[in-house]
This record gives C-alpha cells, sequence and structure tokens, in this order.
C-alpha cells in the first residue's frame, strides 16, 4: 500500500464512526535525515518538552506532526520502551524504577519489569506522530482512541477478518508502550485503557478506550471494517426497548430449528 491509502483508511474511519480524534499514525526512525520536514521537535522548536501520551494528544487532537527524539520526553517510561536509554538488571536505573512500579515485592517487581516491552537499544532515534488522514509516510502503528461502543464495532471486524479473537495485556500505568510496542514488534492488535498521565495530562477521556492496529494490518482491518458496515454499520442514535423487535433473516432460521416464534425481519 501507498501512503494515500493509509490516508484514506484515516478518512474513512473519522467519517465511519464520528471520532472525536483522529486516528494517529506512529513511525520509528533510524535516522533524523528521514523524519519529515514538517515534524514539530519539543525541545527545538517549543523550548518544551513532552510526554509522549501528550504528543498523542497533540497530533489527534490538533493535527500536528510531532516527532519524539530522547531530548525531548518528558516521562521515563517510553524512554526505555523506546529503547532510547538503557535499563536492565544490575544497573541503578533499573532498581530505581523496580521502587515505583506498583509492586511492593521486589522480586516480584524485577522480574515484571524484565518483561516490560521495549525496542532495541538505540536502533531508533525519533519516534514521530501524525494525523492518519494526512501523513507523510507509512505508519508502523495506528492508535485510534474512541468510546468503548465504537472500539467493539471495530473489535468485531478484526474477527471478521482474522476468524479469531484477539488478547492484550492490562495494567494501570504504562499505556504508552503498551499501546505501541508489542503490536510494532508482535504484529499483533491490541487494547489499551489510557493510564492516569494520559487522562491528567494530555485529556484522554474517561470513556475513551485505544485499539492499536499495526501498519502491516490496516488492510486487512479496514477492508473488513468497510465490507460489514454495508450492512452493519455503527449507530450512535438512541436506544429503542421495543419487544419482539426486528432481527436478522438467520434468526428465524435458527428458531425455526429450535420450534421457537419467528418474527419481523431486517430490512436489509
Amino acid at each position: 500500500m501507498e501512503v494515500k491509502d493509509y490516508n484514506q483508511y484515516g478518512k474513512a474511519l473519522e467519517e465511519m464512526f464520528k471520532l472525536r480524534s483522529m486516528p494517529i499514525a506512529l513511525k520509528w526512525y533510524e535516522k533524523l535525515e528521514d523524519v519529515p520536514e514538517q515534524a514539530v521537535f519539543p525541545k527545538k522548536d517549543l523550548g518544551k518538552h513532552m510526554a509522549l501520551c501528550q504528543t498523542f494528544s497533540y497530533t489527534r487532537m490538533k493535527g500536528m506532526t510531532v516527532a519524539m527524539t530522547k531530548e525531548d520526553h518528558w516521562c521515563w517510561n517510553p524512554l526505555i520502551g523506546f529503547g532510547a536509554v538503557e535499563c536492565v538488571p544490575g544497573q541503578p536505573q533499573f532498581d530505581e524504577v523496580c521502587k515505583y512500579i506498583g509492586i511492593p515485592d521486589r522480586e516480584k517487581a524485577e522480574a515484571f519489569f524484565k518483561k516490560f516491552p521495549r525496542l532495541p537499544f538505540q536502533k531508533y532515534v525519533a519516534a514521530v506522530t501524525a494525523p492518519l488522514a494526512t501523513a507523510t509516510f507509512i505508519p508502523d502503528v495506528v492508535i485510534i482512541y474512541a468510546e468503548a461502543a465504537k472500539i467493539n464495532h471495530m473489535i468485531r471486524s478484526i474477527k471478521n477478518a482474522t476468524g479469531d479473537t484477539f488478547t492484550s495485556v492490562f495494567d494501570g500505568i504504562d499505556s504508552c508502550i503498551y499501546c505501541t510496542v508489542p503490536s510494532f514488534t508482535e504484529n499483533e492488535y491490541r487494547i489499551t485503557f489510557p493510564d492516569p498521565g494520559d487522562r491528567e495530562r494530555a485529556r484522554a477521556r474517561d470513556d475513551e478506550v485505544i485499539l492499536t492496529v499495526p501498519g502491516q494490518r490496516m488492510e486487512e482491518f479496514m477492508t473488513s471494517l468497510i465490507e460489514m458496515n454495508k450492512f452493519m454499520g455503527f449507530s450512535d442514535r438512541l436506544f429503542e426497548f421495543n419487544l419482539d423487535f426486528p432481527h436478522p433473516p438467520f434468526y428465524n432460521k435458527l428458531f425455526e430449528i429450535w420450534g421457537l416464534d419467528e418474527g419481523e425481519e431486517w430490512k436489509l
């Protein structure tokens, strides 16, 4: 696929779901000279640092293309997760982190942090975010913030495409890493809940959930979503509590087999 195809997918997602913020395209770069010219470097261009969740917010709410290098980050977590700094057992920084990850038992804390998702040390010099609809690059991952009902609809399209469910890992913190690194390294879909930092410093809403789609799987995801929307598109209209409501024709086929009452069918 080409960049324009991803741009079209971004526009389609915004239109289909009336998203309150724009889907994010994220790409890691090994060379600074390859970073898009329009990208803003927070420290150099704004004279300020950003937490990664704030980068997401500037992109999805303001449409800004942001490049995050080691010097731009204002949170320890992405520095480790993106491989910008070293943090392994035996180092003082590893010991320091283990004090504050919410696991009082030191052995358990160390075992937990050893398996923390992370990219290879110093492989990438920058992570760039841009709105999917206007990005000038092919993303490594696509990050979608939306209400639970909208994410649920997208999850169903994933099952439609893959023939299976998918799993996620849930933690109360570090959502910026859980919604990026595993999807990139494992080519897997991922559901993540915005953490307190995202809510308190980057305006994530209480009703938002994050769906991450690997860039390589966007065609699979969107093809299924568009096809499914032809007969069961997402609706945010008020619910009607009608009894004996019209239902898909296959309901009647099943009810007939089971000897149950049949009813009015959907008008497709």
